[in-house]
Parts: C-alpha cells; structure tokens; sequence
C-alpha cells in the first residue's frame, strides 16, 4: 500500500480519514490499523460501525507524541 507523499499529504490535509487511508500513511495493513485502535495506540472515531481516524492523531503517532491510554 505504497503512497506517494502528495497522496499523504492529500490525506493528512482532511480532518479525518479511513481506515484504508491510514493504512497507506503508515505503509502497513489494514489489520495492523484496527489493532493500533484497538489497543489504544491510535485514537480514532466510530460512526455508525464506521472507524474514522482524526488526522491529528496520525500526527501525533509520527512525531511519537501518543498518550499511553491503554
């Protein structure tokens, strides 16, 4: 799931973003994003069964700035 850094700036430039999205920004699986929400590693929103990822978060994960919720 390769992007190209104008598609992840394109990402990061909305204020939430999909799981599939997520996943590209961090070049890993879809399964290794749910387990990072899941832990609490990575905040995220559920609308309507939905998991939205604020792109602050995202952020805040790269620059190793998470908060230790878990």
């Amino acid at each position: 799931m390769n992007a190209s850094p104008r598609e992840i700036n394109r990402i990061l430039a909305k204020p939430v973003c999909s799981v599939d999205e997520t996943a590209k920004v961090f070049n890993s699986g879809r399964n290794q994003i749910y387990a990072a929400v899941r832990s609490g590693q990575l905040r995220s929103i559920r609308i309507s069964g939905r998991i939205l990822i604020p792109t602050a978060a995202i952020r805040e994960l790269l620059k190793g700035e998470t908060n230790s919720a878990a």
